[in-house]
């Protein structure tokens, strides 16, 4: 199939006349007038899009523009006018469903602004019959009281279908005049964003760190302790703000984390410091707990209406609408203990602490090499799970799953941790298995806990109009049955993904731990 569009990079801002000259007489280029319009890139806090190639884009206040970096993909559709929008705000259609795919729940964000300026052009033949058609297109970022910076532009020129030669004719003028190909909206976004001094996929919910197998442990804690705080400061606003749910999530993992690492170091540093700060960090975890679980529970919303017939329809819209009552107060609670000074003087203490004490307060044991550390630990964690787990029979109480997935939740935090230690592929191997547990219980224990506060709201339910507290408990009744339906089948699948795991583990254990 032939080629029929062409996109050019344009370094520095040329004309059509120019770009142009040499073309035979018998064809006539009309310009159309500029235009020129606000272009808005927008993206998830961690860059979710831009991760997986592509970009997102708001033209104006309301047109929508989805492309992959090499411009094979594109589609667009008409959005809100909003500040932040969500994939869900696209119902249907190529977009919705895309920007759903890579997004999820996640709000799309402005991450920066250009305006464009868009010169359309027809090329036409004797005969007036249009042969070749296009736009030129320029950028730039306004500064507020300051001049523009360019950024460059486009050639895009679209051939018509019987008219070949003359598409391969305006290529070669282009190229002749140093202009080479390519698609450049990746750049654009990536120029607009280092005027503003900053970069993409700058904050990333996966956790990553790069350790040296011979420093010492508390010197690979330290770089961990504060890649974890800078996680938390930065998702903070976001809380605050109340921009979508992930902030919050990625604000507890990231805390948990910081927690798991700490009680592993309490022989290594002074143990008044270790609980001083657990304490703390413990605190924090109890006050995000409660707007955590609503969160939890209403992103589960429109699932929950689905397992359920029309006629318990309404009492689950009545408890759904007592959960988003509750989370306003929650988020009240929540932000008011962000801006209380015992916060944050609890997170300037911890900084001072990793930064300036945290080293210089290990004993002996802290300035083992990481890596011997590492192997130790991951070794005993992964045998631990392997011994408990095989214990776990179809009679076996649900604390020993709950307690099993602990295990995999501290296994999984100190491979995130060490990764970097150990060969790729082994490490590969082992988070895939290892997460493929880690949902199977994590689902059960999900499960579980949903259905006792779904029967501890039930028997909550008291006061009111009658016919209302009869519908909600109907509803919630129903969705209990339907959760424990669910639960037995996780659980019957228990079996299998744990045999699963361990033969993975059994085959790349020592590898991996060498």
């Amino acid at each position: 199939m032939k080629e029929t569009s062409k996109i050019y990079i344009l370094p520095k801002q040329m004309e059509l006349a120019v770009l142009f000259s040499g073309l035979s007489a018998k064809y006539t280029v009309q310009e159309g007038s500029t235009l020129v319009s606000s272009l808005c890139y927008l993206d998830t806090f961690d860059w979710l899009l831009y991760d997986k190639g592509f970009i997102c884009l708001r033209q104006g206040e309301s047109v929508y523009v989805l492309t992959d970096f090499a411009g094979e993909f594109r589609t667009q559709a008409d959005g809100p006018v909003l500040k932040k929008v969500f994939p869900q705000d696209f119902a249907g259609g190529v977009l919705g469903e895309k920007l759903c795919s890579v997004a999820g729940i996640r709000a799309l964000l402005p991450q920066a602004e250009i305006t464009r300026q868009s010169q359309p052009f027809q090329i036409v033949n004797r005969d007036q019959k249009i042969v070749l058609s296009g736009s030129l297109e320029w950028n730039q970022l306004l500064i507020p009281d300051g001049d523009a910076i360019d950024f460059g532009g486009s050639l895009r020129i679209q051939g018509v279908r019987g008219y070949d030669k003359i598409l391969a004719l305006v290529a070669d003028l282009v190229q002749s005049h140093g202009v080479k190909p390519g698609y450049s909206e990746e750049r654009f976004l990536r120029l607009a964003l280092a005027a503003k001094g900053r970069r993409p996929l700058e904050y990333r919910s996966q956790f990553s760190i790069i350790l040296d197998p011979a420093e010492s442990v508390v010197q690979a804690a330290q770089k961990i302790f504060l890649q974890l705080l800078v996680g938390m400061e930065r998702n903070t606003s976001g809380i605050i703000e109340d921009i979508d749910s992930e902030f919050l999530h990625d604000f507890r993992v990231a805390l948990r984390r910081t927690r798991s690492l700490l009680g592993s170091m309490k022989n290594r540093v002074p143990a008044a410091d270790v609980g001083r700060f657990q304490q703390g960090l413990q605190k924090i975890g109890l006050v995000t707990g409660p707007l955590r679980d609503l969160d939890v529970y209403l992103l589960e919303k429109n699932r929950y209406h689905s397992l359920l017939p029309e006629g318990l329809q309404e009492g689950l819209s009545v408890f759904f609408k007592d959960l988003a009552r509750q989370r306003v107060k929650e988020l009240q609670r929540l932000k008011k203990a962000f801006h209380s000074k015992g916060f944050q003087q609890l997170l300037t203490q911890w900084r001072r602490y990793v930064e300036d004490s945290l080293i210089s307060s290990a004993s002996a044991a802290g300035h083992t090499p990481c890596k011997k550390v590492a192997v130790k630990a991951i070794r005993k964690r992964l045998q631990g799970i392997m011994k408990d787990g095989a214990l776990i029979g179809p009679q076996s109480p649900d604390i020993d799953l709950h307690q099993l997935r602990i295990q995999a939740k501290k296994l999984r935090y100190l491979l995130e941790f060490y990764r970097s230690l150990f060969p790729e592929p082994a490490m590969d191997s082992l988070v895939k298995s290892l997460k493929k547990l880690q949902d199977n219980l994590g689902s059960f224990n999900d499960l579980s806990v949903q259905q006792r506060m779904l029967a501890q709201y039930q028997n909550e339910l008291a006061g009111g109009e009658q016919n209302k507290v009869i519908q909600v408990a109907a509803a919630l009744g129903g969705l209990i049955t339907h959760l424990h339906e669910e639960q037995v089948a996780v659980r019957q699948k228990f079996d299998q993904t744990f045999a699963q795991f361990t033969l993975v583990e059994n085959r790349n254990l020592l590898d991996l731990l060498s």
